[in-house]
This record gives C-alpha cells, structure tokens and sequence, in this order.
C-alpha cells in the first residue's frame, strides 16, 4: 500500500524544483480572493523551506484595506487556504510584515488606522505551524502619540522582534515565546532629533540583532542616508548608530538588513544617481562586530531607469540575495529583478529576471531565504483576471543545484537516458510521492537493471543528492536468500562506484545502506537503518579528500532529514562524481514488486532535506 500525500493542482506543484533545469519555474497567484487591489505582499521562510506570505487586500473584510495570508509547504503547495489576518477590520490595514520561527510558526505586523485611538498603530497576530492563530491579535506601539507605520518583525532563538518608524525616530518592541512583552518599547535610533523611514530589522542564533533605516539630515550625511545601530540578546545596544553608505551625496534609501546565525549581516539599500541614472541598488557587508568587510558595491548591472531595493534575505551559510523592482528592464513597464552573493559579497551569478508574467508592472518584491538555499519571492503585478492587482508568488533551487528529475513533466526527458527494458521502468502517477503529480515506478520482474542516468555532474568533489524511495512491498527475492538491490550509484568517470544506496530487506523489514570506495579499491559501509515500507526521504552528503595522499574524505546519510550514518577518514581524494543512476541494480532472480522513486534533487554543498 502507497502511503502518498494527495497531489496538487498541476500548475501549483510545478513551482517545484522538479522544473528548474528543463525549464524555469513558473510563477503562481497567491490571492484566491481577486476582487479590488491586493499589494503590499511580504514573504517569510522557516529553514526547512516552509514559507508564508502575507498581503494587503482592498474591500476584502468589509471595510477599506485588510491582511491576509497563504501558507505554503517547502514543495510550493498552499497549505490550506488563505486567511485573514486582523481581527479589527474598521478603516485601513496596511504594510504587513511577516517572520517564521525554526518550528514554522510565525507572526505577521501591520500598521492599522485608528486603532489605537490616535492614527496608525502597529498590532500584530501570532500563529503556530499549522496556522492556527495563538491568542488575539495584539497592540504593539505603547506610544500612541500621532503616526506608528511600516512595521518590520523577526524571529528570534527565544521569540520575536517587532520596529517600525514613529515620530522622529524608530522603536522596537519584545516579544518572548509565549508572545508576551520582554520589557517595553524603546527608541532604537542615539540621534533622534530628525524623520527616519524604513526600519528593517534582522536577528542572529544568539539573539542579538541589527536595526537598519533610512535618516534625514544626519550629522556626516547629506539628504538622507542609511544608518544601522547593534543590539545584544538583553536589546543593550552595542555602540551608537554608524552611517552604512560611503557615498553620501543626495538620497540614500528603501534600507533592508539580514543577519547571518553567527551575526554577520548585510545591509542593502537604494541611492538617487550613483549609478548614474535615477535609483540604484547598493549594498555593504558586515562581519558580526559591526565591522566593513568592504566598502559598499553596486547589485544591480542594468542601470536604465529606476532599480528600488525591496528585498533581502540571508541563509544559514551567509550567501544572500537582494531583489528589487527595474523600470523597463523585462522590456515592459516595471520588473522583479534579483541577485544572489556569497557571504563576502561577491556574486554567485548574474542579475536574473524573477518574474515570468511581463506585461505591465510587477513590482514591490519580497524575498525569503530557507536553510537549503531555496528562495520564495513574492509581488505584486496587475496581471488579476478583474484587472487589477493581484500577488505572485515564485520559487528557485539552491545556487549550487546541480539537477532534478523532471518527472512532473509525465516522462524521463529530464535525465541524460534511461534502462527502462520495455515499458519495465516508467513515469506515471500512480508512483508519485509526498505531494507530487509524477513519479517513477520500477517493474521488478527479472534481473535486468531499470535506472535512469544523469550526467550533469562534472567531476564534482562533493555531491548532495536526495530522492524519495517507497519499497511498495518489494521483494529483492527472500524465499531464495536473496535480501538487497542497489538503488543509487554515484560513479566516476571511469565507471567506478563512488558512493551507493543499498536497499535490503530482511525478514520482511526494510533498511538502507551506504557504501563508499576508497582509493585502493576497498569500500566502506555504514550501518543498515531501518525504514517502513513507506515513502522516505533518502539524503547522500559524500565529499572527496583534500588531495590524493589525504583521508579527509567523509559521507554522511540522512533519512527524512535526520542524520542516520557517518564515515569519515575517507582516503578517497583521486575520485570524482561525474554521473549518477538511481533505480534497481543487481537484482537477482526471484527479485519481483513495483519500488518507488520520486523528487531525485542533487546540489554540490547544500543540505536538501525532505
């Protein structure tokens, strides 16, 4: 018996990373809802590649602006449906920001009209992983005194973070797990005497974190530049406010922050002019005492026009991406546009194009980074079927993807080529695992092997690869003292196996196993871990010794993201992985049943996870 998650709409399930390498991922419509305006939209990950994007929607709670969200797995399935997000729906809700815990639960902020019984104040809404709201939504500013607007939140270890732009200043409140105020308010800015505008806030794994905003005629600016201003786990400030911008003439603006686990962080902003025509990104690197590691650096290479920072998000290994909305830049009207770095800041590749819609303008795009280095933006673009604005959403691999099955395109064309002996090895969805449309199945029925072949490896010396496996009830042929098949073989060059995944079963339970080859030809095995007879997700971290006349080399084995198995020590450093199969090998007569593989995805460093 198959023990599957229900497939999702084909054009949802898509956004996957099943897409990428055939074709780029398209984007999908976030709001069910598309009556009016909905904009403003804001995207949060958890690391495992959950994510959550919130949004202003017009008339849609009966009274002028409202919040809502959509909540979506790490595949790019809604996860229920969309929600509403204030509870106090007189007059205008607006800005919503939103951040997402390590266990999924999240918290979202918005700037609301008269609630407070001044102007805008800022309130807020807790919800657990399941998006069940935990308690009330609540009141955030303790001053009421005339306008608190555009709020921004993050997680923290211990809970959450919210700041957003007062009068003459930005301020920020504590929050602890439970929700509840960790002391009160307080001014975030040392000079406080003019206007500040986009507060953004970003936390590290300790608890510290790092305020960024835009101010009006600070001392050692000109008309506006971008300052930031550290704060330890207590929110005890570490030194006063520091200018971020080098160049200081005009405006500089739109200030984001993201903050690395171990407190480095970048800062990303827009300037009038420098780049030589009106707006333009820029964006300066940190370590974690605060300190430059370089000056600031131009992001985006298209000058033309207008390029506003709007988005900017780091993963765990300090690489970030910046996004941003470029007037004429898709050869229409405005479009998303985003660059990903290295934790240095230097850029892992070209500027990309997000959007995939070009007519009119797609603008104001979010971003939010998981731990696998999987990004989910968010927008908006005035592509709704009323004709109006509506929000899109987007997905994309890890920057060191190497490939994926494809098999949501109904076939094997994806992979380089295929043993399928007949119709014995084919794409149907009647084989597809944990949510997907399509997946592979094998006809075990004699000794032949049925695998599909990729080469897109090029003499990798690490290699990440995760697929799903369902044994489905097969039988490598026990009545004969026949107990295991190999399923996976990552292999040189020379046709040698490197790494393999060895499926038993013994006694009618089932366990996997990974094999490595040493240099002079030996191999080490890991312990047999045992699986049910169910899908699972199967992750191979095997990395190559630092030289030929070293033992450095280590493998590790995960099973639905947990690390099971560990060889290290490996004197392995003449290999290279240069193409990989997965499917049944060596079977053995009296094999016979119909095993299960879905949502093969290799990277060369970074962890997958189920």
């Amino acid at each position: 018996m198959h023990h599957r998650s229900p497939a999702v709409l084909a054009a949802i399930a898509a956004v996957g990373l099943a897409g990428v390498r055939a074709a780029p991922a398209q984007e999908f419509h976030v709001n069910t809802y598309i009556t009016g305006t909905q904009r403003s939209a804001a995207v949060a990950s958890a690391p495992d590649g959950r994510f959550v994007v919130v949004w202003q929607s017009n008339g849609q709670d009966g009274s002028n602006y409202g919040v809502f969200g959509q909540r979506y797995d790490a595949r790019g399935n809604p996860r229920g449906s969309e929600f509403q997000v204030n509870t106090y729906t007189t007059s205008h809700q607006l800005f919503p920001a939103v951040a997402a815990a390590t266990d999924g639960s999240f918290m979202v902020a918005w700037s609301s009209l008269g609630q407070d019984g001044s102007s805008y104040g800022i309130f807020a809404q807790r919800y657990d992983d399941l998006g069940n709201p935990l308690g009330s939504e609540f009141q955030v500013n303790t001053s009421t005194s005339s306008v608190q607007s555009f709020p921004a939140v993050t997680s923290t270890p211990s809970g959450f973070i919210v700041v957003w732009s007062g009068v003459v200043g930005v301020f920020a409140q504590r929050y602890d797990a439970a929700g509840l105020p960790v002391g009160t308010e307080f001014s975030v800015c040392a000079y406080t005497i003019t206007d500040k505008f986009s507060a953004s806030v970003s936390a590290a794994a300790d608890g510290s974190f790092v305020v960024a905003w835009a101010s009006n005629n600070t001392p050692g600016d000109d008309l506006r530049g971008v300052y930031v201003r550290r704060f330890d786990a207590a929110a005890n400030p570490l030194g006063g406010d520091f200018l971020v911008n080098n160049y200081t003439t005009g405006i500089q603006t739109q200030s984001k922050v993201s903050v690395a686990p171990d407190g480095r962080f970048v800062v990303a902003w827009s300037s009038k002019n420098q780049d030589g025509d009106n707006d333009g990104a820029f964006a300066r690197v940190f370590d974690a005492a605060g300190t430059p590691v370089a000056a600031e650096f131009p992001v985006n290479a298209y000058t033309t026009n207008r390029q506003t920072v709007r988005g900017l998000s780091m993963a765990e290994d300090g690489g970030f991406v910046v996004a941003w909305d470029s007037d004429g830049q898709d050869a229409s009207n405005y479009a998303v546009i985003a660059r990903r770095y290295d934790i240095l800041g230097a850029p892992q590749a070209a500027e990309f194009v997000v959007n995939t819609f070009t007519g009119g303008s797609q603008k104001m795009p979010s971003v939010a980074a998981a731990a696998n280095g999987r990004l989910a933006f968010a927008w908006e673009s005035g592509q709704d079927s009323d004709f109006t604005v509506g929000v899109y959403g987007k997905r994309f691999g890890a920057p060191d993807f190497i490939f994926a099955d494809g098999f949501e395109s109904g076939d094997m064309s994806a992979w380089s080529s295929a043993a399928t002996d007949g119709m014995d090895l084919i794409v149907s969805a009647g084989a597809a695992l944990d949510g997907t449309n399509q997946g592979l199945q094998a006809r075990v029925n004699d000794t032949n092997s049925l695998f599909v072949r990729d080469d897109t490896p090029a003499a990798e010396t690490r290699y990440r690869a995760r697929f799903y496996l369902d044994p489905d009830g097969f039988d490598p042929g026990e009545t004969s003292g026949q107990h295991r098949v190999r399923v996976l073989m990552a292999q040189d060059r020379l046709n040698q196996r490197l790494v393999t995944i060895v499926l038993r079963r013994l006694g009618g339970q089932y366990s996997v196993m990974g094999r490595v080859r040493l240099k002079n030809g030996s191999r080490m095995d890991t312990p047999f871990i045992d699986i049910s007879d169910a899908p699972h997700a199967i992750e191979l971290d095997w990395q190559r010794a630092g030289s030929v006349d070293t033992s450095e080399g280590t493998f590790e084995l995960f099973v639905e993201g947990t690390s099971v198995a560990t060889l290290s020590g490996l004197d392995n450093g003449d290999a290279a992985v240069d193409y990989v199969r997965m499917g049944v090998f060596a079977a053995k007569a009296g094999a016979s049943g119909f095993p299960y593989f879905d949502e093969f995805v290799s990277h060369r460093r970074t962890y997958i996870g189920p």
